[in-house]
């Protein structure tokens, strides 16, 4: 294994202490050497750390006292040194495979490394695990583990993921489920392939066969433009959705009588598609799948909510767009209203056509630059323009940038409208609307109370 290099050292750190500087090379802790965060963390909790480290093309052994377990204050540029465990399916749904082409490389990746489950709530298929990879999960108490299953019919599975090697997957599930590691199923739904009768045979199974499992949530297959040459898939029609959503009921009642929590979850998607209310906060618990982004919309919902009872009224004369997905117009059009009684400000939703997927593709964390601009435009030229445009963070990545590398910069250069951007969290999606808000300094007064506002008179 090569040795990581290290990006950052946290300052007054043990590791700046003892010399170490970014840009050094991270070879081994007590003589072994690291596949990834997971090994760097174990081996770093020790009072005595020797560490083999690379400095200006030279190594050097240095040894640390670390008597308090402190942290050694060593940032890394990735969690996995030896690399991600790339997938080996072919998946008739997968994702990956309808891109459209000219994004990032990185987003072509397909991973399944049970460390990213672990690590981060990715799903994984199991597809690819060792035995010793069982063996470190369950010696290091690597859980919970997020699993795609999409059906207990091994015989279907296989076709779904277009395997015709051996698969260990429900015998690694049993032996990870008796060793105590809490899993989470996520089945990822195709229209008469694995929904209806086929469904209910795997919920059933998973709770009988495989009890130890804390969580199955359903959600529906992404469809876009790019499917040329993949297997035919379709989206689920609207009485498919209401069907489904009854078939899930009927499993939720059964689990919370008999164990009293729902089991199964269903993608906030069937619901908002359909009209149906979301289902109150304590339907989903602790929000086992909240890694699948079920339940997202009632906490983010409940949130706003929240946080808007935790001030008073102030008065704002700022006229605001803010984007969103077309599955969630409705739901953000009703937050929005709350937060323009709250403030009096002019503040408007636009949804934005997600041309640069195609297909299905609705919600808001896969718009890309130029679909909004797009969007924009086209409302700018009915409404006028606004004082500011809001853009929520989870189009970005950690860099800064959206799917198809255009950052809020070059859209604000491009619509001629300044550009903010706003959390995605429902507290953090208020407290940053507040702030957009007070920037310019054009309140109308009024009282702040907890949210700290600003007052500001007209005449200012």
């Amino acid at each position: 294994m090569n040795p990581v290099k290290i990006q950052e050292v946290r300052r007054r750190s043990l590791a700046e202490n003892y010399g170490i500087k970014a840009g050094d090379k991270l070879v081994s802790i007590n003589g072994k050497k690291l596949r990834d965060i997971i090994d760097y963390e174990l081996c770093a909790a020790n009072e005595d750390i020797c560490l083999d480290v690379i400095q200006n093309g030279s190594q050097r052994r240095i040894n640390i006292k670390n008597t308090r377990l402190e942290s050694l204050g060593v940032i890394f540029s990735t969690s996995l040194f030896d690399g991600v465990k790339r997938c080996a399916n072919k998946c008739i749904f997968c994702f990956i495979d309808q891109l459209p082409p000219g994004m990032r490389k990185s987003v072509y990746i397909k991973d399944d490394d049970y460390r990213l489950s672990f690590l981060y709530g990715n799903f994984i298929t199991l597809t690819n695990m060792k035995e010793q990879d069982i063996e470190r999960i369950i010696k290091h108490r690597l859980s919970p583990i997020y699993v795609s299953l999409h059906t207990t019919n091994p015989e279907l599975r296989a076709k779904m993921l277009g395997r015709k090697r051996k698969d260990r997957t429900y015998e690694y599930l049993k032996i990870l489920l008796d060793a105590g590691i809490e899993i989470h199923i996520q089945m990822v739904l195709c229209p008469g392939i694995n929904d209806g009768a086929e469904l209910d045979k795997s919920i059933d199974e998973l709770s009988t066969k495989y009890e130890g499992v804390s969580s199955i949530g359903l959600v529906p297959v992404g469809l876009t433009a790019y499917r040329d040459g993949l297997y035919p898939l379709r989206a689920f029609e609207r009485q498919e959705i209401e069907d489904l959503i009854k078939q899930a009921k009927k499993w939720q009642s059964k689990f919370e009588k008999e164990r009293g929590y729902a089991l199964v979850y269903i993608a906030d998607e069937f619901y908002i598609s359909t009209g149906h209310n979301i289902p109150p906060l304590e339907h989903y618990g602790e929000f086992p799948q909240i890694e699948n982004g079920i339940g997202l919309t009632r906490l983010f919902i409940d949130e706003v909510q929240s946080k808007l009872d935790s001030f008073d009224s102030v008065r704002y004369r700022h006229n605001i767009a803010i984007i969103t997905g077309t599955l969630f117009k409705n739901v953000m059009g009703n937050l929005l209203g709350k937060i323009k009684e709250r403030t009096g400000a002019k503040i408007d939703a636009v949804a934005v056509e997600n041309a640069y997927f195609g297909g299905k593709v609705n919600v808001t964390g896969l718009i890309t630059g130029s679909d909004i601009i797009t969007s924009v435009k086209k409302k700018f030229l009915e409404n006028g323009k606004p004082d500011v445009l809001v853009i929520p963070d989870i189009v970005l990545n950690g860099d800064g940038f959206m799917l198809d590398n255009y950052t809020p910069d070059m859209i604000a250069s491009e619509i001629g409208v300044k550009v903010e951007v706003v959390r995605s969290t429902g507290a953090g999606f208020v407290e940053d609307m507040l702030e957009v808000l007070k920037k310019n300094d054009i309140s109308l007064g009024g009282s702040c109370g907890k949210a700290k506002c600003r007052k500001v008179n007209a005449s200012e």
